[in-house]
């Protein structure tokens, strides 16, 4: 299902056009597709796609290249009736959003990330018209290993650093990352790890946002992430790897990660 927007900027110059789509997989090879409308609840359904692998998702056309996908999140069903806000309401009561940042230099023989974390504090259903986002946590993580992937490191730590476990297991949270959007379905699913043999909580779910394009709230909390871990790179730059190396780690895979106090952008909203 897909429909498109056109909208003007607010300096009256026409953004492209973003195309709204939601997609799912089939459970099993069929040769037909059954389209099941419910007039009291306004849902369109197709019992033989996977409700696991309904997705909502943003993009737009690019000259030569695939569609840039601005937006991917878990949907309900094929209607669109809600917005993506509104979808999400009923799906989650948190969200969190997760970015990592990485020098190309090596310092030390370590390879140097930063995670940033920003959440929105309140119960989604409680919220009005402004959504604010507060940081929430970042982590410096240095990496023996020059091949490996930090963004699932950083996944992991805050999923299991910077969250209370009993918060994690009692509310249905969303964390919003820019990277593995093939994964996201099996990730989610269960039936593929998100980090080396984790799994994640059956109450939390990735949902995907770029941070290089606006398109709703979700692109606004990923791109604060990254500015808030290029600072912490900025300032890691200044006091060099020797400080760091001074403190304890959190010692995960080959990485030594470390929490840090920085100054992050101010908070904001939707």
């Amino acid at each position: 299902m897909a429909k498109k927007d056109g909208k003007k900027s607010k300096q009256g110059q026409q953004k492209i056009p973003r195309d709204h789509y939601v997609y799912g997989q089939v459970i099993e090879n069929v040769s037909s597709l059954t389209l099941e409308y419910d007039p009291k609840t306004q849902q369109l359904n197709i019992p033989e796609i996977d409700p696991s692998s309904i997705r909502r998702q943003i993009t737009h056309k690019r000259e030569g290249k695939d569609d840039k996908v601005l937006y991917s999140a878990p949907a309900n069903d094929f209607s669109m009736s809600l917005s993506d806000f509104a979808e999400l309401e009923t799906r989650f009561d948190y969200l969190m959003a997760v970015d990592t940042n990485t020098l190309v230099e090596i310092h030390q023989g370590y390879r140097v990330s930063v995670c940033s974390i920003y959440v929105v504090k309140e119960h989604l259903r409680s919220l009005g018209s402004d959504i604010h986002y507060d940081h929430h946590a970042s982590y410096i993580i240095l990496n023996t290993d020059h091949e490996a992937k930090n963004e699932p490191v950083g996944w992991h730590l805050a999923i299991t650093r910077s969250l209370d476990p009993l918060f994690v297991e009692s509310w249905k949270i969303g964390m919003i990352v820019d990277s593995e959007l093939g994964k996201h379905v099996d990730i989610n699913s269960g039936k593929e790890p998100y980090y080396g043999e984790f799994y994640l909580p059956p109450c939390l779910k990735f949902l995907y946002a770029s941070s290089d394009k606006s398109a709703t709230y979700a692109n606004s909390m990923i791109r604060l992430c990254d500015t808030a871990a290029t600072m912490v790179l900025e300032e890691f730059k200044r006091i060099g790897i020797a400080d760091v190396l001074k403190h304890r780690p959190i010692e995960i895979g080959t990485a030594l990660c470390f929490p840090v106090i920085a100054t992050p952008p101010e908070k904001t909203s939707r």
